[in-house]
């Protein structure tokens, strides 16, 4: 988003969820995807785009804006955003902290801070745990 004024193009947000939140995700999303269109939305183009079959890159036209979640590897939503001002980028949060019935607090919460050695360490962890789930392998 916002590519012409050199602003965040990019907000990738990862939160496990417990299995049971899991499996009604989707509605979830799809619900609040459907809700907020009228809010983000200039034109009556497909509101909600499965994934499933074509992937993200195959599901979206090059270079337009979007909000996309997944579901696993295989199963995610995607909505092209035509009014990239009216666009909330707290909207994935906010739908999770609905899901769990979490104060909004809990989700904006502001983490201490860590040493540099804490960090590596975690993010070696994380790269050797995540490997097995790595989706970027597919883009090659």
């Amino acid at each position: 988003m916002g590519l012409a004024q050199q602003r965040r193009h990019c907000l990738v947000e990862c939160v496990p969820l417990p299995k049971d939140a899991a499996k009604q995700a989707p509605l979830y999303f799809k619900k609040a995807i459907d809700e907020a269109e009228d809010e983000w939305s200039q034109h009556n183009a497909k509101r909600l785009i499965d994934t499933s079959e074509k992937g993200l890159r195959g599901s979206i036209p090059k270079d337009f804006p979007y909000f996309h979640v997944e579901f696993g590897l295989n199963r995610g939503f995607v909505h092209v955003i035509d009014d990239e001002m009216q666009f909330k980028s707290s909207l994935g949060l906010n739908v999770i902290r609905g899901m769990l019935q979490l104060p909004e607090e809990d989700m904006y919460r502001r983490r201490r801070a860590e040493s540099v050695d804490v960090q590596r360490q975690a993010v070696a962890s994380f790269a050797q745990e995540w490997e097995p789930f790595d989706w970027t392998k597919q883009l090659d």
